[in-house]
């Protein structure tokens, strides 16, 4: 288009103009509006999802996020929106996981481990820690507000096998509510029991699946079968009508063309939304080779207040 490109829009607007850095709206009533282009990307109301047939993982230096504050923010940004982002060139030794976090804001401890191993272990209290595929589910669904930022590195992988796969809970929604909106419905009102337990330790929530906000965004999804406790707390007439519902789900969550399969490299840091975001892993061999991550986990709203306050936009200004 044009410096000056005209377009008709709503009855209320008579025309747009759009110039390099703003676009200009003609209002009926005699007046205009001007938008800078930063301003509507940052407040656009779209869906926002990663598209796995077109985009490539939003991608920064370690060093520059640890290193510049104007860098972190805008992969704070980028994490907001997507939900998926990685850093490359991260130190492999172990420990700096728990670094980042700190620099950047806080870990959130949970019942379980305050910096997770994640490798084979001889007592695994959940799959990640043997070789078996890890099927696509999402994290800590037995807490009333499972955390929400997974901070994962990778410290060594040589093993045949164990890619990495993720899917946008976001856009599995969006599809049910097009293709099946009747089994969302059963998703999102009726409460289900999710349980997470060791010897040590016993998380217990009861929560929909799938909760979503009054404009209808996705909030929180919960995905882990391993967690899901008998339904008690569905009407029995209803129980087969809800397993249909979670059967609708799974399939687009397994849908091979929603899903993102990646490799992940020595000295990778992915920043995981656990509320939107399914993670899984393909199963590894028994042969040689060590396949050692750490993670742990933060909260988006300290991530979002660090993100304000770079911005010149925290409370104290």
């Amino acid at each position: 288009m044009g410096k000056h490109d005209t377009h008709f829009t709503s009855p209320s607007a008579i025309a747009t103009d759009l110039n390099t850095d703003h676009l200009t709206v003609h209002w009926a009533h005699g007046g205009l509006s001007r938008f800078h282009y930063q301003w509507l990307s940052d407040n656009c109301r779209s869906d926002q999802r990663f598209d796995i047939n077109t985009r490539e993982l939003r991608s920064f230096s370690y060093q520059h996020v640890m290193n510049d504050p104007h860098t972190a923010a805008a992969m704070i940004a980028d994490f907001q929106r997507f939900g998926l982002v990685q850093m490359i060139d991260v130190p492999t030794e172990q420990g700096e996981v728990e670094r980042f976090a700190e620099h950047l804001a806080h870990v959130r401890e949970i019942a379980f481990d305050r910096v997770a191993n994640i490798r084979v272990s001889v007592d695994p209290y959940t799959l990640g820690f043997t070789k078996a595929a890890l099927p696509l589910h999402t994290d800590c669904s037995g807490y009333s507000w499972p955390p929400n930022v997974m901070v994962f590195h990778c410290l060594q992988n040589d093993v045949a096998g164990g890619a990495s796969q993720y899917v946008d809970g976001a856009q599995v929604v969006a599809q049910l509510r097009d293709e099946n909106p009747e089994a969302l419905e059963v998703l999102t009102t009726h409460d289900v029991e999710f349980r997470l337990w060791s010897g040590k330790a016993d998380t217990l929530s009861q929560f929909p699946p799938v909760i979503l906000n009054n404009a209808g965004e996705l909030v929180i999804l919960r995905y882990a079968n391993w967690t899901v406790q008998p339904l008690r707390t569905v009407p029995f007439d209803l129980v087969p009508q809800w397993y249909d519902a979670w059967r609708a789900l799974a399939a687009r969550v397994n849908a091979p063309e929603n899903r993102l399969s990646y490799w992940c490299e020595p000295g990778e840091i992915l920043l995981i939304n656990n509320h939107r975001v399914l993670h899984g892993r393909d199963a590894f061999g028994d042969g040689e080779g060590v396949r050692h991550f750490q993670q742990v986990y933060m909260e988006l709203d300290d991530l979002a207040g660090y993100q304000r306050i770079v911005g010149g936009q925290g409370g104290a200004r």
